[in-house]
């Protein structure tokens, strides 16, 4: 009984009963929304489609990442999961009220997107951020 319990217990290590951990998202933005001041309820208002126009950055163009992330950042930022927020996009995006946000499966993707496109916003693992966005408050 001891060898099968022994053996049973490496298995359970070795399937991955660890945890991984995972960095919080991170907002992140086109270099142009250097000088944005963005605090948590313009993040609402943005990710809602309220708020349409950054004051000096242009047209806003929100970049939404797929997946676990995607239902952390929401449920902070937007009381929303990614289900709900995708449902709100659809029904806003059909009656003309906004232009719906770009999805990506992808960090890569999005990291891209952003980085090219002016007034550029979405969010990121933390570990995925690097020196062609800039790091938004949001607080």
């Amino acid at each position: 009984m001891k060898p099968f319990f022994l053996r049973l217990l490496a298995l359970a290590a070795l399937t991955g009963l660890c945890v991984v951990a995972q960095a919080a998202p991170t907002l992140v933005g086109n270099k142009n929304l250097a000088s944005e001041k963005i605090d948590a309820a313009t993040v609402k208002a943005v990710f809602l489609g309220k708020k349409v126009a950054w004051e000096g950055a242009g047209r806003v163009t929100l970049a939404v990442l797929k997946g676990p992330i995607a239902d952390e950042f929401l449920k902070g930022a937007v009381e929303m999961d990614f289900g709900q927020f995708n449902n709100y996009w659809r029904r806003l995006a059909m009656t003309g009220g906004g232009t719906a946000p770009k999805f990506f499966d992808k960090p890569d993707d999005l990291r891209r997107f952003v980085a090219e496109t002016p007034g550029a916003i979405g969010f990121l693992d933390a570990s995925a951020v690097d020196a062609s966005l800039i790091t938004l408050n949001g607080n």
